[in-house]
């Protein structure tokens, strides 16, 4: 039975950001679920933290881990150090029934247990809410109208406040890991990412597309995922 898949965003995008991709792979016999992070959206004060979208996470994937279920989380931008601090006790090798046996990351921000997050340089604060800064450019450069006005409109105000913790647990140290640099990524450079990539230790493979891959390219990223599929 192949792994289950459970996507991650990363900031201001939803969770609708990965239905290209689960449409091609649920069309392939893959069953794939998607996280939400309760922070995005919201406004500070009062706001969802970093830890509550650790913890939202974590409950998503111990659902699936519950069912006996071997489990690839694919992590997006952001998601990629909350994906990971969630899957803390949860990899197969530590539960042996299950549990996740492989990370995929598409430009994913890949960081060590004890990094603390410094204000984002593509970012701005107005009113208690953290936006990217030209997101028509930053994140969605390479998808074409009418499709870039459609993800414009549905991008979401991340909080000013409570996502800048520390990484309390790096989840990629248990699992191997795919590493999808996306070479034509404005916010995050190719560069920065195969750096990412090697403090993973992860294998790389390599694309054209922006930040955004999952809709630019969500052919490109399937075919990366059922790869890592097959090995495991």
């Amino acid at each position: 039975m192949a792994p289950t898949i459970l996507f991650v965003p990363g900031f201001w995008e939803g969770p609708t950001v990965f239905d290209p991709v689960s449409t091609l792979l649920s069309a392939d016999g893959f069953t794939t679920e998607t996280a939400i992070l309760p922070s995005t959206g919201t406004t500070s004060p009062g706001n969802p933290s970093m830890a509550d979208d650790i913890a939202a996470v974590r409950a998503h994937l111990e659902s699936i881990v519950q069912r006996g279920e071997e489990v690839i989380l694919v992590l997006h931008s952001a998601g990629g150090f909350l994906g990971s601090a969630a899957m803390e006790g949860l990899s197969k090798p530590t539960i042996g029934k299950g549990g996740v046996v492989k990370i995929v990351f598409l430009s994913g921000a890949v960081f060590p247990e004890g990094f603390e997050h410094q204000p984002l340089p593509f970012a701005v604060v107005k009113g208690g809410a953290m936006y990217c800064v030209q997101p028509e450019v930053l994140l969605l450069d390479d998808v074409p109208e009418p499709e870039k006005a459609q993800w414009l409109a549905a991008l979401k105000p991340q909080p000013a406040q409570g996502w800048d913790g520390t990484v309390p647990y790096a989840g990629w140290r248990d699992v191997p890991s795919v590493y999808l640099v996306c070479e034509g990524d404005k916010a995050l450079p190719a560069g920065l990412q195969e750096q990412l990539a090697g403090l993973a230790g992860s294998q790389i493979e390599r694309c054209s597309a922006g930040h955004l891959p999952q809709v630019s390219q969500p052919e490109r990223v399937v075919e990366v995922i059922k790869a890592a599929a097959a090995t495991v």
